[in-house]
């Protein structure tokens, strides 16, 4: 007995025993430890989700965002609540939310909270806060005293929009910039939702010039010069504001026109216009005597909404067609098939070195336009609309230019066909204005003067994106 006493065989494996007791239960605290990491990871990406979804819905909704149609059926915390139940995170018993992944788990309660904040960090603002909380019982950490464990995260989303929105909007295809043109344009911007990586692109010499923020889907191109390092590439697509105006329009039909084909007059000055007196459209085609066809040397003043169907609207030669002050005029060619299957739809021509001095009318009333264009929303859009031209006989695009005094004083509107923009004078446009493109392509050439506080000052439609990004 004696001997057994006094042996020491086996008392560092004891020791070794008692000393891993503590090490296990540290290893164990570390492992729960390691679980509300995890959670907290979750409940993080959950409010990230949230806040993102509700800042979203918040700019689906606002009317900033022309040309956007958007799902609106439920406010921008139940789209916030919604995208953190996708990420498991509900509040309690609340379960219902489409895609949830939210289960009931004893013992454990999680609470999601949506809020918009006018301001955050000190920065005025439109804000979407989202804070994603879970509490779930302590195991081996109720050793140090705690029964309970509160994992929570935030997350705050930002709606922006472009602090000088595009005058000039190449919906599909890209902005060029050739020979010497030089582009003024200090309250808008220029930008094309091409991907392409010339999507903006400057050729010709290195002197030419452009005094705008620039935007762009795609990349910039230079072949001279360092124009490209004021374009902001790679950005979102800017969505056509006047849209729906094709929609409108091209619902139109010849018994929209009750008084059928206006009579074209001995004299082409002033070209009467729609309601003034007859209910009536311009047919362009050659094939029918006494057809209006041009504007061919000679001076013609405008004043009123006009329409133009089947042909080509040609402005040539020396012609001066003018909107003396206070007349406004609005040049709208219908698009194919309007009179006839065969029809091929109208367009503008111009060529020659005429004299276009045009002012659009800053709002347009329900007696100036057919019945299917009298509603409110389309007459909205037709604030400040100077030419719209939907020509798809071909993608080579048509000419609006004129001569050194002629300028475009409204939105010049061409959503299916390239553009070659010759510009407004800078000494004559009436200032500020309402210089707008927006096209399906646009080409500059020559020099321009681009302005649209008066387009926003008429609330008139213009381009412009709201962009929404994670700021918490």
């Amino acid at each position: 007995m004696r001997d057994m006493l006094h042996c020491r065989r086996g008392s560092a494996a004891f020791a070794t025993v008692l000393a891993l007791i503590p090490l296990i239960g540290m290893m164990a605290l570390g492992g729960e430890a390691g679980s509300w990491y995890a959670t907290q990871q979750r409940a993080q990406g959950a409010a990230d989700a949230a806040a993102y979804s509700g800042a979203l819905r918040v700019a689906c909704g606002s009317a900033a965002q022309p040309g956007v149609t958007c799902n609106n059926s439920q406010p921008y915390d139940y789209r916030g609540k919604q995208a953190a139940a996708q990420n498991t995170f509900c509040n309690s018993g609340d379960t219902g939310y489409p895609g949830s992944r939210c289960v009931t788990t004893s013992g454990v309660t999680q609470n999601v909270q949506i809020a918009s904040l006018t301001s955050w960090n000190g920065t005025a603002g439109t804000y979407v806060q989202a804070t994603v909380s879970q509490q779930q019982p302590a195991y081996l950490a109720q050793v140090l005293g705690m029964s309970t464990v509160n994992i929570a995260a935030t997350a705050v989303a930002r709606v922006d929009s472009l602090s000088k929105p595009p005058c000039v909007l190449a919906i599909t295809g890209s902005v060029t910039f050739q020979g010497a043109a030089t582009v003024t344009s200090p309250t808008c911007g220029i930008s094309s939702n091409s991907p392409a990586s010339n999507a903006i692109g400057f050729i010709g010499n290195a002197g030419i010039s452009v005094n705008a923020p620039s935007y762009t889907v795609g990349g910039c191109s230079q072949t001279g010069g360092t124009q490209c390092t004021g374009v902001q590439t790679y950005q979102q697509p800017i969505p056509n504001p006047l849209s729906a105006l094709d929609t409108a329009i091209s619902s139109l039909k010849t018994s929209d026109f009750p008084d059928g084909v206006c009579p074209v007059p001995s004299t082409n000055t002033p070209l009467p216009s729609y309601g003034s007196p007859k209910k009536c459209y311009y047919d362009l085609s050659s094939s029918v005597s006494g057809a209006f066809t041009s504007f061919n040397n000679g001076t013609y003043t405008l004043s009123g909404i006009y329409f133009f169907a089947d042909g080509a609207l040609a402005i040539k030669g020396n012609a001066s067609i003018t909107t003396p002050s206070p007349a406004t005029a609005t040049l709208v060619l219908l698009p194919p098939k309007f009179m006839s299957p065969s029809d091929k739809g109208a367009t503008l021509t111009v060529s020659g070195t005429p004299t276009i001095q045009l002012n659009a009318p800053s709002t347009v009333s329900s007696t100036q336009v057919p019945a299917p264009l009298a509603s409110s929303t389309v007459l909205k859009l037709m604030a400040d609309l100077l030419i719209y031209d939907p020509e798809a006989w071909s993608k080579n695009g048509i000419n609006v230019t004129g001569n050194a005094n002629s300028y475009f004083n409204g939105t010049v509107y061409v959503p299916n066909t390239p553009v070659t923009y010759g510009g407004n004078s800078a000494q004559i446009a009436p200032n500020p204005g309402c210089y707008q493109v927006i096209a399906y392509a646009v080409s500059f050439q020559g020099s321009t003067t681009l302005d649209n506080s008066k387009c926003k000052s008429d609330t008139a439609a213009t381009p412009n994106v709201q962009t929404v990004r994670l700021v918490q």
